[in-house]
């Protein structure tokens, strides 16, 4: 198993009591697992002319990383140098590395990781959304990881992260409601026809995989945002007398 590592890069000349609204929260742009949090936006941050790696002074900002300790690999350069990186991963894959230990430099891969907040962020005309919702392939719709929390007093749509979408429902997690009572939630936060979804199970009890056909990753987003903790769902006994299809529920 590799090493986990939470690392706080910082110096005696570093901001105390940075604000909540000057961080940065960066996840790795392919597992959508969080990378680290910073206190300015990297995309202002100089390249590094060898390999166009964003570069963090870490006695100018704070970073903390959630990685794991990666390979150390040697890197020749065009100058035929070699470099020595010390790697750090988010699962399998390298974010960002040193070159020095002991050097206050950490390079930031091009293209490894993103932000967003969330609300609905405009960049211009694109809005950032999450790595948990995106394109699902095989039907052209978009698939939503979700996180469930179980019998809890009330349903609700709780909050949208990188890694999920988190719900609270009044179901046992280990029975049959569980599939009636999420999909009529998800229905109504996106105002779609109960035949447009349909559930996965995930890899782990709580998870599940929610596909919708005919709304883009965006307009999912959109709803879901618009819809955090106002959701209302009729008890199991009212849905099973309106007698309405509610979509099968497809082992994963």
């Amino acid at each position: 198993m590799p090493k986990r590592t939470t690392l706080t890069f910082t110096s005696e000349d570093a901001p105390v009591g940075t604000q909540e609204d000057r961080l940065f929260v960066y996840y790795c742009k392919f597992t959508g697992k969080h990378a680290f949090t910073i206190d300015c936006d990297i995309s202002t941050l100089p390249r590094r002319r060898t390999d166009g790696a964003r570069i963090v002074d870490t006695e100018e900002h704070t970073m903390k990383l959630y990685t794991t300790e990666g390979a150390v690999k040697l890197i020749k350069r065009h100058n035929g140098n070699i470099e020595r990186q010390h790697r750090y991963n988010v699962g399998m894959l390298h974010v960002c590395y040193k070159c020095d230990m002991e050097s206050p430099y950490v390079y930031v891969l091009g293209d490894a990781v993103a932000t967003y907040v969330n609300q609905a962020v405009i960049t211009g005309d694109k809005v950032l959304v999450p790595p948990c919702i995106h394109l699902h392939a095989a039907t052209g719709g978009t698939e939503v990881r979700l996180e469930i929390e179980d019998r809890v007093h009330r349903p609700a749509l709780v909050k949208i992260s990188a890694d999920h979408v988190r719900i609270h429902i009044t179901s046992n997690i280990a029975t049959d409601t569980v599939q009636s009572e999420v999909l009529q939630m998800m229905a109504k936060a996106l105002n779609a026809r109960l035949t447009q979804l349909t559930l996965h199970k995930g890899s782990r009890g709580r998870q599940r995989f929610l596909v919708v056909e005919h709304l883009t990753p965006t307009e999912v987003f959109e709803k879901l945002s618009a819809n955090i903790g106002g959701i209302q769902v009729a008890p199991e006994k009212e849905q099973s007398q309106a007698g309405r299809p509610i979509g099968p529920l497809v082992n994963r």
